[in-house]
């Protein structure tokens, strides 16, 4: 259709400026993007729950790993000295509930250990970590801090999301999940992705960005046992009335 003589093509018929909409898709995207990581980080740091609900339920951790836990705890000090630093509060903000629930659970898991998992060198590695970032935030130079402290918060990320990985040899023995936690699985999966947006999209930090693609294959793995082997058995199922991973009261009505 032929413009109108002094129209302007960029407005619709009621004035509306078009060329705005890209701009305001930007500007909705990229605000999202503040908001979500901080909300996906609370699902992660709340996903434990229903693993220590579980070993208080039995009374053990069984062969659950307290890595991911004590990774958590020493992930909330870093990210916290690294938002300061950066002045990040997206990044702040949500750490400080991560430190607090993260102590919670490695109180928890000691008090339930499976006699034979060690929690000492866990706690000595944690507070190690935890006493060189806090005072690298006050010593070193301003730079030099935000890249060491980048760089450990990077490690502490893969190894967090990664630790649950360390049981991938019991449950392909076993045919059984339970020494994974599916909240915890799909948890990381949802904030690593929105993190890593964030890193690449708004920060345009590979020390956010880098380590949350990690997270996402460590998780994408996770969700494929889950899918072959299905989720963890109720409590009270004992391992022995389970026949490749199904309890045998579901086997026997099918």
């Amino acid at each position: 259709m032929p413009v109108a003589h002094g129209a302007n093509p960029a407005l619709d018929p009621d004035g509306f400026d078009l060329r705005m909409v890209p701009s305001a898709i930007n500007w909705i995207f990229l605000s999202s993007l503040q908001i979500l990581p901080p909300i996906t980080s609370q699902i992660v740091t709340l996903a434990p729950l229903p693993t220590m609900k579980r070993f208080k339920d039995e009374g053990t951790t069984g062969n659950a790993t307290p890595l991911p836990f004590s990774a958590m705890l020493v992930g909330g000090v870093i990210w916290c000295m690294y938002g300061r630093l950066t002045d990040d509060m997206t990044i702040m903000i949500p750490n400080v509930t991560t430190i607090l629930f993260g102590i919670y659970y490695l109180v928890t898991f000691s008090r339930y250990r499976h006699p034979k998992t060690s929690l000492l060198l866990h706690v000595l590695g944690a507070i190690f970590v935890i006493v060189s970032v806090v005072s690298a935030t006050f010593v070193l130079p301003h730079e030099d801090a935000v890249d060491m402290i980048g760089e450990v918060g990077s490690i502490q990320q893969v190894v967090m999301y990664s630790g649950p990985l360390m049981v991938i040899k019991t449950v392909i023995r076993d045919r059984n999940t339970s020494a994974m936690n599916a909240w915890f699985t799909v948890a990381t999966f949802l904030s690593c992705s929105v993190w890593t947006l964030y890193g690449a999209a708004v920060t345009h930090d590979i020390y956010l960005w880098g380590p949350n693609v990690v997270g996402l294959f460590a998780a994408a793995v996770q969700l494929f046992l889950f899918l072959k082997y299905g989720l963890p058995p109720p409590p009270h199922v004992k391992e022995a009335d389970i026949i490749e991973g199904v309890p045998l009261k579901t086997v026997a009505t099918e």
